[in-house]
């Protein structure tokens, strides 16, 4: 019996690693997309876009992933200012589903 409870602490001792190892990753990738925006991003552009990741971070996910893109395509010539980065998020923002609230009064 005192096998199994063996065999059992292993298995989750093995799986609580495993997301650590997956959660380091995730950081250092996170920490290395950071890096890149910099070298991208105007330091305005660059504060906004870090705003926006505190207020959203899934807005964040999509125009980071965009301005890498860009780059990486060939269609960022120089440092993106804030008012390009507005563009950008305007682009992303006007996608979105509009939500329509409705009052009913008694």
């Amino acid at each position: 019996m005192s096998e199994m409870t063996e065999e059992g602490e292993e298995g989750n001792a093995s799986a609580y690693e495993k997301a650590l190892e997956e959660a380091r990753k995730e950081r250092i990738a996170e920490l290395q997309r950071r890096e890149t925006l910099k070298q991208l991003l105007e330091p305005a552009a660059y504060e906004r876009l870090a705003n926006i990741r505190a207020a959203s971070p899934q807005t964040y996910q999509q125009l980071a992933s965009l301005v890498i893109y860009l780059y990486q395509n060939g269609q960022l010539r120089g440092k993106l200012s804030e008012e390009a980065l507005q563009q950008l998020i305007g682009k992303i923002v006007s996608n979105r589903r509009e939500t329509k609230i409705t009052r009913i009064s008694k």
